[in-house]
């Protein structure tokens, strides 16, 4: 770090305003402040130039493999619609009495889970019913709230429970 020059009141040189008289600070501490905030400035104004180099740098990178990944993630995307498709479509098959069947390659997996069908007047429903804790304030309905009730109550604004299939998978590493 390079030092700097300073003046007489920046090198430690205080005035005393009742005496009219210049009295050098206890070994010169506002001149070890100065070069400490000027050492503190340069390191800053450091990091700040790295980091501007490094988001630039990072962007180019991204770009460059984007160009890559983009299509890479497309078909990842679709090959796993496929397999979920596939899975619906053979689960006597495939989940005979189990629902974890191991591959080579990884697990499928079945869950079943009951799902809230909540029709599209249930809002007005809830409203006529005083459900004002499902009701947000932008004039929908939470959900999951609502997937908490009992069915007595999900029937008085006219939703159901139902039982739902839910399919996914797990690679191996």
């Amino acid at each position: 770090m390079k030092k700097h020059s300073a003046s007489n009141t920046e090198q430690g040189v205080a005035t005393n305003t009742e005496q009219g008289v210049a009295t050098p600070c206890s070994a010169n501490v506002k001149a070890d402040a100065n070069e400490l905030l000027s050492c503190l400035r340069e390191v800053t104004d450091g990091i700040a130039d790295l980091e501007a180099r490094a988001n630039t740098e990072m962007a180019e990178v991204t770009a460059r493999y984007g160009s890559w990944l983009n299509p890479l993630r497309e078909e990842l995307t679709a090959r796993g619609k496929e397999l979920i498709a596939l899975m619906k479509k053979n689960k006597g098959l495939l989940f005979d009495g189990t629902d974890v069947v191991n591959l080579a390659h990884g697990s499928l997996i079945r869950n079943e889970a009951e799902k809230v069908s909540i029709p599209r007047d249930a809002l007005e429903a809830c409203k006529g019913n005083g459900f004002d804790d499902v009701i947000r304030v932008v004039e929908s309905l939470d959900r999951p709230a609502i997937e908490k009730w009992p069915d007595a109550k999900l029937t008085l604004i006219g939703a159901t429970r139902k039982p739902t299939e839910e399919f996914k998978y797990d690679l191996r590493k």
